[in-house]
């Protein structure tokens, strides 16, 4: 039976619509671009204040992690600094990028950090794939305002904890007490003084390690400028004090076992202890005792 002409119109209607809606199809997903380190690269290059951005690692690229620095300008204003940091995950994560991406900053030429005889970045935070931007917008902001303390260089916040390096042997504790009214280190950190002599680090924890404990041992490097003094931390926080004579480590023992070291700390806390050694006599001397137990 020949077909009628109505039914050769409705056949070839049907087969227009058919045609028109192969054109309105949902497009196909993006395909990954050809070169994702190239394009991250791109792509971080464009964001606000950002100088440059660099990418290095072992080869081959994938089987080793790419290490990518995105350097701020120098003179950056806060928001654009802050507009990147939480721009920068959503990139990365766009490209299923999952290797570190560290933001850094170095310090102002006008600063006394820019003239100090070491290279430290002024601030670095690495953001990884468990980074939103949420956390990146914060962290950075944290670590701008605790920027803003003069002489404080190497800042970074790693696994939930804020580092800080010290310029200026005279000026540690004026620096420690600016930093800790700024809200990254409104619970502790962890202080290193940048100096051959004397070499001091440590840790505070609010509640756990006293003020005065801090402030003992920066009179202590002040009157044993070749000492070493270590206080660990954050977690199970302990004090070492090295390079000593058999007659300063016994002083230095006796101070630390003054009541007042433990002062306005946490009921409760546990005490920290402390260890001594010196090279004087036949073998090393060792001293150990608690803080604050005399």
């Amino acid at each position: 039976m020949r077909p009628t002409a109505s039914r050769l119109r409705l056949t070839a209607i049907a087969a227009l619509v058919a045609v028109a809606l192969s054109g309105c199809a949902a497009p196909a997903a993006d395909e990954p671009p050809a070169d994702p380190e190239a394009q991250l690269k791109a792509d971080l290059a464009e964001l606000p204040a950002v100088a440059s951005v660099e990418i290095g690692g072992m080869e081959p690229a994938d089987e080793n992690p790419r290490y990518t620095t995105v350097t701020f300008e120098a003179d950056a204003e806060r928001d654009d600094v802050l507009a990147t940091a939480e721009q920068v995950p959503g990139i990365a994560a766009g490209l299923a990028w999952e290797d570190p991406i560290t933001l850094t900053a170095e310090a102002p030429e006008s600063s006394a950090a820019a003239e100090a005889t070491f290279v430290e970045p002024w601030w670095s935070f690495e953001i990884t794939p468990e980074t939103d931007a949420a956390t990146s917008g914060a962290t950075v902001s944290g670590l701008l305002d605790a920027a803003e303390v003069e002489g404080v260089v190497g800042l970074a916040f790693i696994d939930g904890w804020p580092y800080a390096a010290l310029l200026e042997p005279d000026r540690v504790a004026d620096r420690f007490d600016a930093l800790m009214e700024t809200p990254l280190f409104a619970q502790g950190g962890s202080f290193a003084l940048r100096s051959e002599q004397p070499l001091l680090r440590f840790s505070h924890i609010e509640g756990v390690t006293s003020r005065a404990l801090i402030d003992e041992l920066v009179a202590l490097t002040g009157e044993y400028p070749h000492a070493e003094v270590l206080l660990e931390g954050p977690q199970h926080p302990k004090l070492y004090i090295a390079r000593v004579t058999t007659a300063e480590a016994e002083a230095i023992a006796a101070r630390l076992v003054a009541p007042g070291l433990r002062d306005g700390l946490d009921e409760g806390s546990g005490a920290v202890p402390w260890q001594i050694t010196s090279p004087d006599g036949d073998g090393s001397g060792f001293w150990e005792g608690e803080v604050g137990a005399g």
